[in-house]
């Protein structure tokens, strides 16, 4: 089991300040093939969709549905049956991490998502803040995402993209992303000047408020992005 350390206090103000933290590493390196392995095997069918919420597209209301060439897996039961997913959603370092990021004794997993952007694809992600879809903010709860790449990010392959600060915020109004989604998207203007990449590698992952602004272009590289992502509130 891997031993996790406190967050380091530069750590835990980079989050404070702008909305979300890298942590290199964090994932063991053996278990990222597998998870790549599962993922895509649940997606085509090799491997039984054993818990899962939902598998397929993200979103498939119309022929424009910008969900529609995103595929995803989503588990909201836990813990899981599947053994690989398992070894993800019970990491404790992870739930660990969200804790301390959210001040909170105790994170405790909702959803699990697995995500796909192949290239080539008009895959967009609207921008939106999580708590559009959760409303945790509005019942005095916290809530955070882990999202762990198992390929390599960069900002041609449909990484995420981030607003810093912008947790500081708001929640904004969401929209159905073109009227028709499931997507949702901030309906005010987003200066996408100020948005960050996420280049990261397999390992590392990323933790983001709740009201932080993030979202991603089509993948418009000649790498897959495939990640994972680890949903936490307070309890």
């Amino acid at each position: 089991m891997q031993t996790f350390k406190t967050l380091s206090p530069e750590a835990l103000q980079h989050f404070e300040d702008q909305g979300f933290v890298v942590l290199e590493g964090l994932i063991p390196k053996q278990l990222i093939p597998r998870l790549l392995d599962r993922v895509d095997g649940i997606l085509d069918g090799r491997y039984e969709a054993l818990g899962l919420h939902h598998v397929g597209a993200g979103s498939d209301n119309a022929p424009d549905d910008p969900g529609r060439l995103n595929r995803q897996i989503v588990a909201v039961e836990f813990p899981s049956p599947d053994p690989v997913l398992h070894e993800i959603i019970s990491f404790e370092p992870l739930e660990q991490a969200a804790g301390q990021l959210m001040q909170r004794d105790v994170a405790e997993i909702f959803q699990f998502q697995a995500m796909v952007k192949e290239p080539g694809c008009n895959n967009p992600t609207p921008w939106h803040q999580d708590d559009g879809y959760w409303k945790y903010d509005h019942q005095d709860q916290k809530a955070i995402t882990a999202w762990m790449p198992l390929l390599a990010t960069t900002a041609e392959n449909g990484t995420m993209w981030l607003l810093p600060e912008s947790h500081k915020g708001p929640i904004r109004e969401h929209v159905k992303a073109g009227g028709v989604s499931d997507y949702r998207t901030v309906a005010e203007f987003i200066d996408e000047s100020k948005l960050v990449p996420l280049e990261l590698s397999p390992g590392d992952v990323s933790f983001h408020h709740q009201k932080t602004i993030h979202g991603a272009f089509s993948n418009s590289g000649t790498q897959r992005r495939v990640v994972v992502a680890s949903h936490y509130h307070s309890r």
